[in-house]
């Protein structure tokens, strides 16, 4: 099998590659990874390569390449042509999208298309895609939410993904992909390994900012406390990224079963936790109290995302093994020390 990962210098997408190069399917496999490391770290593809020998990965490549180089990209897939293209690349926070609209629509909406533009007169016809439960309408007051309430992102985030839901739709209907869609809710956590986890810079994720050193003079931030929520604070569905990783993996062998379609599947828990009950929970991790102090609300953050992921259960017989809340925070904990140590070299 050959594997086209981008953005698997990634958070989410190193966790996947791990996942899968452990897996019966990464046996004699070929990897093709892109990543321009904007957001992503060149410390894990070393990890990874080595990970790929050991495993009996028959080639793992990597380019140091943007997905916007079009011409980069349509050579890379004729010349690899892959059986399965895992789209992890794209921009991630919902504050810098509503300050940078435009760097949002090119990293994430225009490199879709460049992508597909390139994958159309290839054999590939598997595609699995990282979207968000941004694209969800806030308003919307059901939940948990499920793959057919309403639509109608608040923020460009959720906007750019949406439009690349929209455009795989399209490829499928109209050239065969098969496509799977994967709608996130909060990826929290770190390998169970030791060997990936969070590092963004700057950090935006709540855990790892609440495992940050905070004291009376630098005060952990809540963005609001007025929702109308159990305790005024915004409620999120985590999801552990090692559970994450297991369902892409699933996926693969969906989509070789059913060839073509277009699926959409929310990954979360069917549980929400609000900001300070989070708070509280890291307090116990940590052994100390974290302050806090209450600010404005951010713009475009929804108060409820819970999600109901009874559709991948049911069709791809998946489970969250990982996502209790102390073993979210536990892995994480253990993993910021060891990023530490790994920054100071």
């Amino acid at each position: 099998m050959k594997l086209l990962v981008t953005g698997g210098a990634g958070y989410i997408g190193s966790h996947f590659l791990e996942s899968f190069i452990d897996s019966e399917s990464g046996h004699d496999s070929k990897i093709w990874v892109i990543d321009d490391l904007s957001g992503g770290h060149s410390e894990f593809i070393d990890v990874l390569r080595i990970q790929a020998k050991k495993r009996g990965v028959a080639e793992f490549h990597f380019d140091k390449r943007s997905l916007l180089e079009e011409e980069f990209v349509t050579r890379l897939v004729k010349d690899v042509n892959p059986d399965v293209v895992f789209h992890f690349a794209g921009k991630i926070s919902v504050g810098e999208s509503v300050k940078k609209p435009d760097l949002y629509f090119n990293n994430n909406v225009k490199t879709a298309k460049i992508l597909l533009s390139a994958l159309e007169h290839t054999q590939c016809r598997q595609f699995v895609f990282s979207s968000t439960a941004a694209v969800y309408q806030p308003s919307f007051d059901q939940q948990p939410l499920r793959e057919e309430f309403p639509l109608g992102p608040s923020n460009p985030y959720g906007e750019n993904k949406l439009q690349v839901e929209n455009m795989l739709e399209h490829a499928a209907k109209q050239w065969g992909l098969g496509v799977v869609v994967f709608r996130y809710f909060n990826a929290a956590g770190a390998s169970p390994s030791g060997r990936f986890g969070e590092w963004h810079e700057p950090e935006t994720h709540l855990i790892p900012l609440l495992l940050a050193k905070y004291d009376e003079t630098d005060k952990f931030k809540v963005f609001g406390s007025d929702y109308s929520t159990r305790d005024g604070t915004c409620v999120r569905d985590y999801i552990h990224v090692s559970d994450l990783a297991s369902a892409h993996v699933k996926a693969v062998q969906y989509l070789k079963a059913c060839k073509s379609g277009f699926e959409i599947f929310n990954l979360g828990t069917n549980r929400g936790v609000t900001v300070l009950e989070m708070l509280n929970a890291a307090s116990v991790a940590v052994g100390r109290k974290i302050p806090f102090d209450v600010v404005a609300r951010r713009e475009g953050d929804p108060a409820v995302l819970v999600a109901s992921a009874e559709k991948a259960q049911k069709i791809l017989g998946w489970e969250p093994k990982h996502s209790e809340l102390n073993h979210i925070l536990m892995t994480a904990d253990r993993w910021m020390k060891t990023l530490a140590a790994i920054q100071k070299r």
